[in-house]
């Protein structure tokens, strides 16, 4: 039988990101044996903060402590911390000066006291390991999961989700991004461009959809991306109940990332049957494998071409598409948590 531990629930409420995401669905899964300690109102920045390390202590005692979201209490060395990216050390740029200084301050200093350090790929192990000064063994990959409405949709909902904003199914190239620079959405407009200006392209009559919120001003820091480009749609954030229906009838998935913990939209396109087209950055390789197509991270011309074949070649796509799926098999939210199960039981 699992040991008893305690969850550090700051999390709950606030806004959806993918930290939040992982963190909810896997404390969903062992709230059987857990028990989640949360504030009694949504907390975000330094509040937060003053709660999580002056707070919870206190209410966690003895026990052991799983802190889902990149940071945890100082003072609580029996913890588990999951940590899902190097990204405040490797692509600082990405984030306001206080966010990224308060964390390169905190992260190396609660790496070395707690019990165990989890994270989701073994590219952010390595660059964990380097930047804390943590040997690689301290360390944990659990890979992430995907829901099971990430699946191939049935085109009637297609067309009603995707009619709604203004779209046609197989019409459009889905491009899912918050708007912060390592998400590199300005190659994505700038390969649009270059990809509809080309004479017999094949493009007049299609969209480029970019599906993601722009990033906190807390968080992100300032940048500018250039939205001149012919049909292009921002969808701002999409409920998770549309997502995959958009996702399903997009003709590809773009997700040219600079850097990436572990790429968890690649992972539900593919879900959904739809080809995707990556870097060869951060955790992408390690996670999509061979069933995506890979373009340059810094060359649009590069990605450009990739619109086009994908835009032309029904083979191509279909060949993606089988390999997406059968490679998304491998990420089970429900084996996800028995791992985390079995790490904390073994401290608890």
């Amino acid at each position: 039988m699992s040991a008893s531990y305690v969850i550090n629930g700051r999390f709950r409420g606030r806004a959806p990101t993918g930290v939040q995401r992982v963190a909810s669905t896997i404390t969903a899964r062992l709230t059987g044996h857990a028990t989640v300690i949360s504030p009694r109102r949504p907390l975000n920045g330094v509040v937060g903060h003053m709660w999580e390390q002056c707070v919870l202590p206190g209410l966690v005692g003895d026990r052991l402590l799983w802190s889902p979201c990149n940071t945890g209490p100082l003072l609580t060395e029996n913890q588990v911390v999951t940590i899902h990216d190097a990204a405040v050390f490797d692509f600082p740029g990405s984030f306001s000066n206080s966010f990224r200084e308060g964390y390169r301050l905190l992260l190396p200093k609660l790496a070395q006291r707690v019990r165990r350090v989890t994270t989701v790929s073994e590219f952010s192990r390595q660059r964990l390991s380097e930047h804390l000064k943590l040997d690689a063994d301290r360390i944990d990959v659990i890979w992430n999961g995907v829901d099971s409405h990430f699946e191939p949709q049935p085109e009637e909902h297609v067309q009603t989700v995707t009619s709604a904003l203004g779209l046609k199914p197989q019409e459009y190239f889905a491009a899912l991004s918050t708007i912060e620079p390592r998400k590199n959405l300005q190659l994505t407009i700038n390969a649009w461009q270059q990809a509809r200006q080309r004479a017999g392209c094949g493009l007049d009559e299609m969209k480029l959809v970019v599906v993601g919120a722009t990033g906190p001003a807390k968080i992100f820091g300032r940048h500018s991306t250039t939205a001149a480009a012919e049909n292009i749609i921002f969808t701002g954030y999409l409920p998770e109940e549309q997502l995959p229906a958009v996702l399903a009838g997009a003709r590809a998935v773009l997700f040219p990332s600079l850097y990436e913990g572990f790429g968890l939209p690649i992972v539900e396109a593919m879900a959904c049957g739809t080809p995707t087209v990556v870097t060869r950055r951060g955790s992408l390789p390690e996670v999509a494998g061979d069933a995506a197509l890979y373009v340059d991270a810094i060359d649009p011309s590069d990605l450009a071409d990739a619109m086009i074949r994908l835009a032309h070649d029904d083979a191509l796509r279909a060949g993606l598409s089988q390999k997406g799926l059968e490679r998304a098999k491998l990420f089970s939210w429900d084996a996800a948590a028995a791992q985390y199960d079995a790490i904390l039981s073994r401290f608890a």
